[in-house]
């Protein structure tokens, strides 16, 4: 038996880092705007007539093996493949094959993208019946044990759900909000959207903990700053919900203005430069995607000018990556050796919205 399942990774437009708990909770609630694209995380699972446990990731080449579940080692090579499979307990043997369309450090979420991907296929391949903040919370925590620092949860939101989506973080915990993407509002971002990777890697100290551990130590700088980002997600939010492209490039504009004070190296020369060029080339604005400091760049062209913003990035050194709204999120489908049709799982349970 073959089950295959692939995820969405996503841009985020603004709120980022108010998704990480308790973060947002010392603010009140927070507030995270993005937009599922199809760069996607893919996952296939087999079964074998061993125990053994193979693990191997294709855009990473590393493969790790073991002879069964509880022999996976964790803290090394794939470790967070190897929590997601101990944590689900196949019965028998596996081979587990990942991949990641998007460049490695691009900043678009692939790592949890994958994680859903991943756990989606294991949901369905032991039989365990899942809502979609099942997944997200184990998942989360998951991916905490592996990274050991605090992590934020809008990148599984988008990989689950797909669509552009609102998520609003407080004390009774998270809430989705889907904001409505009818087919000529769709057209128009992806038009005027671009997405390119930088090619530059991301700067490390910009990571949760170094975030929280300053908001906790009451820098000034820092709650500054989240808090002008918190005011700015709530006016994207209005501007997604208004279908207003020019305002979406102007909180836009907003956000990145925010996070480039957060922390030294959010921004670098090369990464103004790539800036610098889109815009005179005709882009109302552009933001890095993620924590900073490289990785890939989300710009808003105006209106006619997209070929020649493209030129000028290129020309600056950042390579295009195509892309067009994932309005699927999460999908599963399991082959059954007779070669007969693929059967997709019942995604009704685990993309399950709140009322």
């Amino acid at each position: 038996m073959k089950i295959r399942a692939r995820a969405p990774n996503r841009i985020d437009f603004a709120g980022g880092t108010l998704d990480i708990y308790p973060l947002y909770l010392f603010e009140g609630e927070g507030l995270t705007v993005n937009m599922a694209i199809d760069v996607r995380s893919r996952v296939e699972i087999e079964t074998t007539s061993q125990e053994s446990i193979v693990l191997h990731s294709h855009d990473l080449n590393q493969t790790v093996e073991a002879a069964h579940v509880d022999a996976l080692e964790l803290g090394k090579e794939l470790d967070l493949l190897a929590r997601a499979v101990r944590f689900y307990r196949p019965s028998g043997g596996i081979r587990v094959t990942t991949e990641n369309q998007a460049p490695r450090g691009s900043g678009l979420g692939a790592s949890s993208a994958l994680l859903m991907a991943l756990s989606g296929s294991l949901a369905r391949l032991v039989g365990t019946r899942l809502f979609g903040d099942n997944m997200i919370d184990w998942g989360a925590n998951l991916e905490a044990q592996n990274l050991k620092i605090p992590t934020g949860k809008q990148d599984y939101y988008a990989a689950v759900y797909g669509g552009v989506s609102a998520i609003h973080f407080g004390i009774k915990g998270v809430r989705r909000e889907a904001i409505p993407l009818d087919a000529t509002f769709g057209r128009e971002l992806e038009e005027c959207l671009i997405l390119s990777f930088t090619g530059i890697s991301h700067f490390s100290g910009t990571n949760n903990w170094n975030m929280m551990k300053r908001y906790i130590d009451s820098d000034s700088n820092t709650v500054e700053c989240l808090r002008a980002i918190k005011k700015t997600a709530y006016q994207m939010r209005e501007a997604f919900l208004a279908r207003d492209v020019a305002l979406i490039a102007a909180c836009l504009a907003q956000e990145w203005a925010h996070r480039k004070r957060l922390a030294e190296g959010v921004t670098t020369p090369e990464i103004d430069r790539m800036m610098a060029a889109a815009e005179g080339a005709g882009a109302h604005s552009s933001k890095i995607c993620g924590a900073g400091g490289g990785g890939c760049m989300v710009t808003v062209a105006r209106k006619g000018e997209r070929q020649a913003v493209e030129e000028a990035l290129m020309s600056a050194g950042a390579r295009i990556l195509p892309f067009k709204i994932d309005a699927d999120g999460l999908v599963v489908e399991a082959l059954q050796t007779s070669r007969t049709a693929p059967h997709a799982a019942d995604m009704k349970d685990v993309r399950q919205r709140e009322a």
